[in-house]
């Protein structure tokens, strides 16, 4: 009798244990299954979003392939992609889009000299004599931001070292032998800029300062400054205009001509040239190109919130004078 009853309660305790067993393992398999629930959403809406982002894009993209149509010389000043972000709301978000004209800013892979070994002399002096123009207008648009006038010349002497290929330091510069001695050590990079935001490497960059800077410096894939577009630059860039035009040009007057300038832009070159303000300048006809009236470069800003998920996707073009457009690099993730 004892034997059956030790039976009965051994026979309880395993069918116990095996329920508890059994529980145990349905709990991970509902955690399993809700867990990958929510990563299929996720993965879900991030293909939304990436999707939204490249529409957003491409709508972006013919905007300004309108605007530079074979045939237009002239980019108006009432240009729709000139309005600012543009808002498109979403049930679950919103996708944000944005176009900057990339012609309007000082690209500092201008400011120094590329490898000319093997170029005739007489281009090697006009490209020496252009980018010491440069280099003093990168100063000249310094002072004008309130950046004081040493640390600008340090940040400029950071710049030519993280670009050039040698490693001996311009005063006040930094090459392998500064960013070695770090707790974390990196290099120069000893080639043009890929993107503004490595500005933030060099030893004096603090974000105070890349803040001053993000508005009025860019990284084109060129070693050359384009000329600026008078019809879309906006007012807050007048300094712009002042330190990239003519070292006669002060802001002041800057900003005047561009309050004054037609509303829908101007026509023609010899309209810009007529200004009182700009007649005034004593400019040759080489340094009137460092102003036009079509843009060539353009980055266009998409930001995408969809729930949970945040996506951005930012891209520099080209558009050349055929009216055909290249992509020349593309930067996402997410915000």
């Amino acid at each position: 009798m004892r034997a059956r009853t030790s039976e009965r309660g051994t026979a309880l305790i395993a069918a116990l244990l095996l329920v508890a067993l059994m529980a145990a393992v349905a709990v991970q398999l509902m955690d399993v299954t809700r867990f990958a629930a929510f990563r299929t959403a996720q993965i879900d809406q991030r293909a939304q979003a990436v999707w939204m982002a490249r529409g957003a894009r491409d709508l972006a993209e013919s905007a300004f392939l309108n605007a530079g149509a074979p045939g237009r010389s002239v980019m108006r000043s009432d240009e729709l992609w000139l309005a600012g972000p543009v808002v498109f709301p979403l049930e679950n978000g919103q996708v944000v889009g944005e176009i900057h004209d990339r012609n309007n800013c000082l690209n500092i892979n201008a400011l120094v000299a590329p490898d000319t070994d093997g170029d005739d002399p007489l281009e090697r002096e006009a490209r020496s004599s252009d980018i010491q123009w440069l280099r003093q207008a990168f100063l000249s648009l310094s002072l004008e931001l309130g950046v004081p006038a040493g640390e600008a010349e340090t940040l400029l002497a950071q710049i030519t070292d993280w670009i050039d290929a040698d490693q001996s330091a311009e005063p006040g510069g930094a090459e392998d032998r500064t960013y070695g001695a770090y707790a974390q050590p990196y290099r120069a990079a000893n080639q043009p800029f890929v993107e503004l935001e490595e500005l933030r490497a060099l030893p004096v960059m603090t974000p105070s300062l890349y803040a001053v800077y993000q508005p009025v410096l860019c990284v084109l894939p060129l070693a050359e400054q384009p000329p600026l577009n008078i019809n879309t630059l906006s007012l807050d860039q007048s300094l712009l205009l002042s330190a990239l035009v003519h070292e006669d040009l002060d802001p002041a007057d800057a900003e005047t001509v561009l309050f004054r300038r037609p509303p829908a832009g101007y026509d023609s070159a010899e309209d810009v040239w007529a200004d009182p303000l700009m007649a005034q300048l004593d400019l040759s006809d080489a340094e009137k190109t460092r102003l036009t009236l079509r843009s060539r470069w353009f980055e266009m800003a998409v930001r995408v919130q969809l729930a949970e998920t945040r996506f951005h996707m930012t891209e520099l073009a080209e558009l050349n004078e055929g009216g055909d457009l290249r992509r020349h690099s593309q930067r996402f993730g997410a915000f």
